[in-house]
């Protein structure tokens, strides 16, 4: 009776894509998207700092001070952006059924 409340649990495969493995057209967008990405959130990472930065060394400056909140509010904004276009492109590769460069069918371990 517990026998049969207990199923096998497969691992997954994740699929990686590289410059190097790239076999259809589904592939070279997730790179490009998955590099654009990733940039985005580096850059996105580096404001910040940079604005941080900017408004700490601005010393009681109003005018340093004011472009140092518009700079964090800037990178703010595009982490945000970023965030977006990563939720659709998640979205869209789970309404589409595509791979996006993520998990493959589970391959059964028949204990081999």
């Amino acid at each position: 009776m517990l026998a049969n409340l207990l199923q096998p649990v497969y691992a997954v495969t994740l699929k990686q894509v590289t410059i190097t493995n790239i076999t259809s057209l589904t592939d070279v967008f997730t790179l490009a998207v998955n590099v654009v990405l990733g940039i985005g959130i580096s850059l996105t990472i580096i404001f910040l700092i940079l604005g941080g930065i900017q408004y700490i060394t601005s010393k009681g400056d109003q005018k340093a001070a004011q472009e140092a909140r518009t700079s964090l509010t800037n990178a703010v904004i595009g982490f945000i952006v970023v965030i977006g276009a990563f939720t659709i492109k998640t979205v869209m590769v789970s309404i589409l059924g595509a791979s996006g460069g993520g998990v493959e069918e589970p391959v059964p371990n028949i204990g081999l």
